[in-house]
């Protein structure tokens, strides 16, 4: 295959959110709320308001994690480079790849009761009170408490990334992101303080219509790098 070639990809993903998470929109509700966490209509029920995990979180510590594998794995910068331009492209080269937002799963048995019981939406956020610290004296600072909103844990979401893999190691590169996605134990911020824990993991992948083997996938990219 030459640099022309093109390799359909579908990855079916589940994120499951292991402690509360919080990914900030930088607006709070006067006197209740300081941050409120990213929510938005549900793609299957635009009436529902929920939290989610946007694209480009995923994406962005995706990329994080397939270079720090790539420098742990011995690769040149050139292939790192190609590697990275692959999976997520740069500003002035876009990716074929699309990240999209990981949504609440509504089939889910426990979700789907809360859903019936019209309490969606209260037991899927919860608020919490956090003092802001100082990092160089290391104790709480005076008048720093905050109220910020977040996801509640043992959420499950779903999630997809779908679009092309150019040139000849489709496999090899698809391999390292789905490494990456087994890899991931953080999103958002305030990790220091217990929040973001998370676990991704890949439910179907397809190349070109054909289903692989995530285990043969990432095993064969982190044992047999292209030359």
């Amino acid at each position: 295959m030459g640099d022309a070639t093109l390799n359909r990809v579908t990855v079916a993903y589940t994120l499951t959110l292991a402690t509360a998470l919080h990914i900030g929109t930088g607006l709070g509700l006067a006197q209740i709320l300081d941050d409120r966490t990213v929510q938005g209509p549900h793609p299957d029920d635009a009436s529902l308001h929920l939290p989610y995990v946007p694209g480009s979180s995923v994406k962005g510590r995706l990329r994080a994690q397939v270079r720090r594998m790539l420098l742990a794995l011995g690769g040149g910068e050139s292939e790192r480079s190609r590697v990275e331009a692959s999976l997520f492209g740069f500003p002035d080269q876009p990716g074929s790849l699309c990240f999209s937002d990981a949504h609440l799963d509504l089939e889910d048995a426990r979700i789907a009761a809360w859903r019936e019981h019209h309490m969606l939406h209260h037991l899927t956020t919860v608020e919490r009170a956090f003092v802001g610290l100082s990092r160089v004296r290391r104790v709480a600072l005076e008048q720093r408490l905050f109220r910020i909103e977040l996801a509640e844990h043992g959420l499950p979401l779903h999630g997809q990334i779908t679009g092309t893999l150019h040139g000849d190691t489709p496999e090899h590169d698809l391999g390292l992101l789905l490494a990456a996605c087994l890899d991931l134990t953080h999103l958002g911020g305030m990790k220091g303080r217990g929040l973001g824990a998370c676990t991704l993991r890949p439910d179907t992948i397809t190349l070109d219509q054909t289903t692989l083997t995530l285990d043969v996938l990432v095993r064969t990219a982190l044992e047999s790098p292209p030359a």
